[in-house]
């Protein structure tokens, strides 16, 4: 085959592929926003909270209506304060996040809960139920 009807080819197939391409990339990134305030698409960090933060997520199905990061979950105790307390670790903590909230523009999922299967009853009143996630407009 000669070289000029294979870059035909290869310039026709790349003219078919950008507007398909710009299709899929339509729909807005959804964003996880925290208490750090930086956010971002499937975080390696959550912090929840200032005490409580998983780490090391690996997400599935992001961009869905519901997606799943699964990590470590650091929660700590502030016993006798939080600046000598214990660090628990919990891993195969699962951070599930849904919904969305729009603001300024920006796709960020609404909600958020985090599930382990050791879990204390104090751990699933704290973490287990959905709480409202963060956007930039929740901190000015």
């Amino acid at each position: 085959m000669s070289r000029r009807p294979l870059s035909c080819l290869l310039l026709a197939l790349a003219g078919a592929l950008v507007p398909a391409a710009a299709a899929a990339g339509a729909d807005p990134p959804m964003l996880l926003d925290d208490v750090t305030q930086r956010p971002s698409v499937m975080p390696p960090t959550f912090e929840a909270t200032n005490t409580a933060a998983l780490v090391g997520l690996r997400w599935s199905h992001w961009g869905s209506p519901e997606a799943t990061g699964r990590g470590t979950l650091r929660i700590n105790t502030c016993e006798p304060n939080c600046a000598e307390g214990h660090v628990r670790v919990l891993p195969g903590s699962d951070l599930q996040v849904r919904g969305v909230r729009i603001d300024q523009g920006r796709h960020y999922y609404r909600q958020y809960r985090i599930l382990n299967a050791s879990f204390s009853p104090s751990d699933r009143a704290a973490y287990a139920h959905w709480t409202d996630t963060y956007t930039p407009r929740d901190f000015r």
